[in-house]
Protein backbone atom coordinates (compact mmCIF):
# COMPACT_ATOMS: atom_id res chain seq x y z
CA UNK A 1 0.00 0.00 0.00
CA UNK A 2 1.58 3.47 -1.18
CA UNK A 3 2.06 6.50 1.44
CA UNK A 4 -0.35 9.23 0.74
CA UNK A 5 1.25 12.36 0.67
CA UNK A 6 0.65 16.09 -0.46
CA UNK A 7 1.48 17.99 -3.54
CA UNK A 8 3.94 20.57 -1.77
CA UNK A 9 5.37 17.22 -0.01
CA UNK A 10 5.89 15.58 -3.44
CA UNK A 11 7.61 18.84 -5.31
CA UNK A 12 9.87 19.03 -2.58
CA UNK A 13 10.87 15.42 -3.12
CA UNK A 14 11.41 16.01 -6.32
CA UNK A 15 13.80 18.74 -6.04
CA UNK A 16 15.63 16.89 -3.42
CA UNK A 17 15.70 14.46 -6.54
CA UNK A 18 13.98 11.34 -4.97
CA UNK A 19 11.16 9.09 -6.37
CA UNK A 20 7.75 9.46 -5.99
CA UNK A 21 6.38 6.71 -7.60
CA UNK A 22 5.89 4.82 -4.49
CA UNK A 23 3.62 7.85 -2.92
CA UNK A 24 0.11 8.76 -3.43
CA UNK A 25 -0.41 12.03 -4.04
CA UNK A 26 -3.77 13.74 -2.65
CA UNK A 27 -4.86 16.08 -5.06
CA UNK A 28 -8.13 17.00 -3.00
CA UNK A 29 -9.67 20.45 -2.42
CA UNK A 30 -6.28 21.81 -3.96
CA UNK A 31 -5.46 23.73 -6.90
CA UNK A 32 -1.83 23.36 -8.70
CA UNK A 33 -0.66 25.83 -11.25
CA UNK A 34 0.96 24.96 -14.52
CA UNK A 35 4.64 25.21 -13.88
CA UNK A 36 4.19 22.83 -10.80
CA UNK A 37 1.99 20.53 -13.15
CA UNK A 38 4.59 20.22 -15.03
CA UNK A 39 7.57 19.47 -12.55
CA UNK A 40 5.07 16.42 -11.25
CA UNK A 41 4.28 15.13 -14.97
CA UNK A 42 7.97 15.24 -15.43
CA UNK A 43 8.17 12.70 -13.03
CA UNK A 44 5.86 10.34 -13.98
CA UNK A 45 2.98 11.74 -12.24
CA UNK A 46 -0.74 12.33 -13.57
CA UNK A 47 -2.27 15.25 -12.37
CA UNK A 48 -6.39 15.45 -13.05
CA UNK A 49 -7.59 18.32 -14.64
CA UNK A 50 -9.90 19.28 -12.07
CA UNK A 51 -7.01 20.12 -9.82
CA UNK A 52 -4.94 22.40 -12.33
CA UNK A 53 -5.48 25.98 -11.83
CA UNK A 54 -5.31 28.52 -14.79
CA UNK A 55 -4.84 32.19 -14.41
CA UNK A 56 -6.27 33.60 -17.62
CA UNK A 57 -5.35 37.20 -16.99
CA UNK A 58 -1.94 36.22 -16.87
CA UNK A 59 -1.54 33.99 -20.46
CA UNK A 60 -0.25 35.85 -23.33
CA UNK A 61 -2.83 35.24 -25.98
CA UNK A 62 -0.36 34.97 -29.60
CA UNK A 63 -2.76 37.16 -32.41
CA UNK A 64 -0.83 35.28 -34.82
CA UNK A 65 -1.39 31.58 -33.45
CA UNK A 66 -4.16 29.62 -35.53
CA UNK A 67 -5.31 26.02 -35.49
CA UNK A 68 -5.17 23.19 -32.80
CA UNK A 69 -3.26 23.42 -29.73
CA UNK A 70 -1.19 19.78 -30.19
CA UNK A 71 0.25 17.91 -27.32
CA UNK A 72 4.23 17.13 -27.82
CA UNK A 73 6.35 14.63 -25.66
CA UNK A 74 9.22 16.94 -25.69
CA UNK A 75 10.11 18.90 -22.15
CA UNK A 76 9.30 22.67 -23.02
CA UNK A 77 11.75 23.42 -20.46
CA UNK A 78 14.72 21.70 -22.35
CA UNK A 79 16.12 22.62 -25.28
CA UNK A 80 17.56 20.17 -27.42
CA UNK A 81 21.32 20.04 -27.81
CA UNK A 82 21.90 21.45 -31.54
CA UNK A 83 18.11 22.66 -32.13
CA UNK A 84 17.76 26.38 -33.53
CA UNK A 85 14.62 28.23 -33.28
CA UNK A 86 13.27 30.18 -36.46
CA UNK A 87 10.87 31.94 -37.56
CA UNK A 88 9.43 32.06 -40.91
CA UNK A 89 6.80 33.67 -42.89
CA UNK A 90 4.68 32.19 -45.73
CA UNK A 91 1.99 33.14 -47.98
CA UNK A 92 -1.49 32.55 -47.24
CA UNK A 93 -1.55 30.69 -50.51
CA UNK A 94 1.30 27.92 -49.23
CA UNK A 95 0.66 28.17 -45.47
CA UNK A 96 -2.80 26.45 -46.97
CA UNK A 97 -1.09 23.69 -48.70
CA UNK A 98 0.96 23.59 -45.90
CA UNK A 99 -2.14 22.70 -43.37
CA UNK A 100 -3.84 20.70 -45.90
CA UNK A 101 -1.24 18.37 -46.52
CA UNK A 102 -0.33 17.85 -43.08
CA UNK A 103 3.58 18.89 -43.41
CA UNK A 104 5.26 19.38 -40.32
CA UNK A 105 7.41 22.55 -41.27
CA UNK A 106 10.10 21.70 -38.71
CA UNK A 107 10.84 18.06 -40.08
CA UNK A 108 11.00 19.64 -43.88
CA UNK A 109 13.46 22.54 -43.02
CA UNK A 110 15.67 20.21 -41.04
CA UNK A 111 15.80 17.97 -44.20
CA UNK A 112 16.04 20.68 -47.18
CA UNK A 113 18.92 22.10 -45.03
CA UNK A 114 20.60 18.98 -44.34
CA UNK A 115 20.25 18.04 -48.35
CA UNK A 116 21.44 21.84 -49.12
CA UNK A 117 24.01 21.32 -47.06
CA UNK A 118 25.25 17.85 -48.89
CA UNK A 119 24.83 18.97 -52.29
CA UNK A 120 26.81 22.16 -51.28
CA UNK A 121 29.74 19.96 -50.21
CA UNK A 122 29.44 17.76 -53.37
CA UNK A 123 29.67 21.00 -55.38
CA UNK A 124 32.87 22.65 -54.04
CA UNK A 125 34.63 19.72 -54.07
CA UNK A 126 34.23 19.49 -58.24
CA UNK A 127 36.11 22.61 -58.41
Amino acid sequence: MKTKISVSEALKKIELGEQISDYLIDFERIKIESLDVMKLSKAGVSVPEEAIYYDEESIEHDEEFEGNWVQIDADPLMKKEGETEIKIQLKSEIKKWIESKNIQLDELVENLLDNFYKTQKIVTKEK
